[in-house]
């Protein structure tokens, strides 16, 4: 039986990405919303065909028995706080990446829900686009040999072309920049691919692009993980042209991973994602060299056809891609990152 779902914020720019995914999910039968600003709640109501009722307050959504899933998009500051209160009310959740502005901000809300047996997906759906996932099959089968080096970019449209004035670009709210809003992904994607984590980080933060913002517009990251390899990541908001707003927006984002016995590449072409292979090692000697292109079927949930699976196969139980033990890693990362650039040295990260 389709199931009644919550969305805990209304005012956040992948809010209606979200609304889209629950209305192409046959799972879910409805959408409870609550949002804390009365004409945010007010646009709610009209922007989902599943839409039930827009709650006033959040007691009252999180109190109803029906509804065993919510899913939380709210200002990074929010969010945890959110998190707990959902987890304590018994509710399973989706949350909006990165979760947190720091990793102690959200390490309450985790044990919160391991205290309640909640489980919580967290919105890093690369995970689930077949073009990583075959970069993460060849990378275990040892197509690279023994990790060297990984180039990470995450570059798109400028301040200007994204509300200058929005809470993404204030620290005290978002926590920091393109980092934390953007290359966390690659971040996650990078854990994710290799199997490996962040050993230090060093990293040199900048805000260049003219907006009267106070988080970084740009950044240039330096990582060693645990088993050698060498990490670097440039992000930025950067290109001047492109779509206004968070949707259809212009990206430049390729992952190089090198080892001792190739390198694999992730790039795009339009719609297209590609990935290459070059290697020298015994068990692709027939084919050492590969291409996998992948183009999705066009579908209105957030992230695409991938996206929708992602979303539709935890809300139908299954454990999730992309836990709270996830992002809370990622955020370990990036509080390093923060770290660095605030001390101008490099920041070991401790057992995790």
């Amino acid at each position: 039986m389709p199931l009644t779902v919550g969305i805990l914020g209304l005012s956040h720019p992948h809010t209606a990405m979200y609304l889209r995914t629950f209305d192409a999910l046959a799972r879910v039968g409805r959408v409870a919303m609550w949002d804390p600003n009365p004409a945010a709640r007010e646009r709610g109501a009209a922007a989902s065909a599943k839409a039930e009722r827009v709650h006033a307050e959040l007691d009252e959504l999180l109190g109803r028995s029906d509804v065993p899933l919510v899913l939380v998009a709210l200002p990074n500051d929010a969010t945890p706080a959110v998190v707990a209160r959902a987890a304590e009310a018994g509710k399973d959740v989706i949350c909006e990446k990165p979760c947190a502005r720091s990793a102690d901000e959200l390490r309450p809300a985790l044990a919160a829900l391991e205290r309640r047996g909640r489980r919580m997906l967290v919105a890093y759906m690369w995970r689930a686009n077949p073009s990583i996932q075959k970069m993460r099959e060849l990378v275990q089968a040892g197509a690279l040999g023994r990790l060297t080096s990984i180039e990470l970019r995450m570059v798109t449209s400028q301040v200007r072309l994204r509300d200058p004035s929005h809470w993404l670009f204030k620290r005290e709210v978002a926590g920091g920049g393109v980092l934390a809003w953007l290359a966390c992904h690659w971040l996650d994607v990078m854990r994710y691919l290799t199997g490996d984590e962040v050993a230090s980080a060093t990293g040199l933060l900048g805000t260049v692009g003219g907006e009267a913002i106070d988080v970084e517009d740009v950044a240039s990251v330096a990582l060693r993980l645990r088993g050698g390899a060498l990490v670097t990541l440039h992000a930025g908001y950067l290109l001047t042209s492109g779509r206004p707003g968070y949707e259809g927006a212009d990206f430049d984002y390729p992952i190089i991973l090198r080892g001792t016995e190739g390198t694999l590449t992730h790039d795009r072409d339009g719609a297209e994602q590609i990935v290459t292979l070059q290697t020298g090692a015994a068990a692709w000697r027939a084919a050492p060299g590969q291409v996998f292109r992948y183009t999705l079927p066009p579908s209105p949930a957030y992230g695409g056809e991938h996206g929708r699976q992602f979303f539709d196969e935890f809300i139908g139980g299954a454990e999730p891609r992309a836990s709270g033990l996830d992002a809370l890693r990622v955020l370990e990362i990036l509080d390093a990152v923060y770290r660095s650039a605030a001390t101008e040295r490099t920041v070991h990260l401790g057992a995790q």
